[in-house]
């Protein structure tokens, strides 16, 4: 029991250390980019600029989010899933309604989309190492 123990802690160390880099990359870009501070306007730097911040925030969004579930099942990843995808489609609306400042992007769901999926594939490959 102490050694399942052990690697829960190993599991939601590392969970965590994804979510902290994440939030620190997407800050930075966001910061950086966001007034062409580094990069003047070009396709890459709109890509950059608009879209991974996004997946960023919501990779880190999901390992934060699985860290306070007790215990780890499909029905709980798949609620994780479901949480972190109503989160930012809830943010889109609002900028949709312009009751937060911000505009609507259907890309941006995309991106939310495609940053879930691969943070699940990641959860999952955290959860099966040795």
């Amino acid at each position: 029991m102490c050694q399942m123990m052990k690697r829960c802690i190993e599991i939601m160390k590392k969970r965590l250390s994804i979510a902290i880099v994440f939030i620190i990359i997407g800050s930075l870009i966001y910061l950086l980019f966001r007034n062409n501070i580094i990069i003047k306007n070009n396709v890459i730097s709109l890509i950059i600029r608009n879209y991974i911040p996004d997946a960023c925030w919501t990779i880190s969004l999901y390992f934060t989010s699985i860290n306070f579930t007790s215990k780890l099942t499909k029905k709980s990843l798949l609620i994780n899933f479901i949480y972190v995808l109503t989160i930012a489609l809830t943010y889109e609306i609002l900028q949709y309604l312009k009751i937060v400042k911000g505009t609507f992007d259907r890309f941006d769901i995309l991106v939310y989309l495609f940053s879930i999926t691969i943070s699940s594939i990641i959860e999952r490959k955290l959860r099966r190492e040795k």
